[in-house]
């Protein structure tokens, strides 16, 4: 008994609209169906006038089809992350003039974006950009664009994280002894802080696929290309 290669898949879908294609296996037999979806190796293909798709392996096409597929598969990619990210200080430096200490502290962002999509993505870019706050010892200030940078992503299996680290910011404070204070009366202690962070990923065609803001507000001055002397060299993958 003949064995099928078509394996029913248990999902029903809506044919309207569709626009099939003649697909040949490689042993020469034609399929005029459409692409549903593209999952590994497996291709969802649904027949004119059918609400059942049927799943094959790829490999199982002609190589002209094949090419088709995976063309298809790129294409129609619906990207979906998670970020999490900490803060990493690098090294302080202390400096002092007469009764105050000036403090100058590197800090640097740990981002990991988390595929969640049901397939290995590759080939991103993620672009990012980074503020720091301003603070005049009153606890306040306005976040400001401090550096920018770009990061490149091999792959990234679903359900794992890329992970990298961006360019480093300096953060400045400033301790006065006590028993002194400034003649205007202002506080003897001020430090700025890490503003937020921007992140954007790109696909290989240059689409954005996804962004992400520690504050919403920040967005709209997270634009333009990455300062090329914040680019993080060489790529990141996730682990094996």
């Amino acid at each position: 008994m003949k064995t099928r290669f078509f394996i029913p898949v248990c999902v029903l879908l809506a044919a309207t609209g569709l626009s099939a294609r003649e697909f040949t296996d490689t042993q020469g037999r034609k399929l005029d169906a459409e692409i549903v979806s593209v999952t590994g190796d497996m291709v969802a293909l649904l027949r004119p006038g059918e609400k059942r798709p049927i799943g094959a392996k790829i490999a199982l096409f002609s190589e002209a089809d094949q090419k088709f597929i995976r063309e298809w598969a790129e294409s129609n990619i619906k990207y979906s992350f998670d970020v999490a990210y900490s803060k990493k200080k690098l090294d302080v430096a202390k400096q002092r003039s007469g009764p105050e200490t000036f403090i100058t502290e590197r800090w640097a962002y740990k981002i990991d974006l988390k595929n969640r999509v049901a397939a290995e993505l590759s080939d991103l870019r993620v672009d990012y950009w980074i503020f720091t706050k301003s603070d005049d010892g009153k606890g306040k200030g306005t976040a400001r664009l401090q550096t920018s940078g770009s990061t490149k992503i091999a792959s990234v299996k679903s359900s794992s994280a890329a992970t990298f680290e961006t360019e480093p910011v300096e953060i400045n404070k400033t301790q006065l002894d006590g028993g002194w204070r400034y003649m205007d009366g202002s506080n003897p202690r001020a430090s700025d802080g890490m503003g937020g962070i921007v992140v954007r990923v790109f696909d290989k065609r240059d689409r954005e696929v996804y962004k992400f803001a520690t504050k919403d507000d920040l967005l709209a001055a997270a634009v333009g290309k990455p300062r090329s002397g914040g680019s993080n060299s060489g790529s990141t993958s996730s682990p094996k």
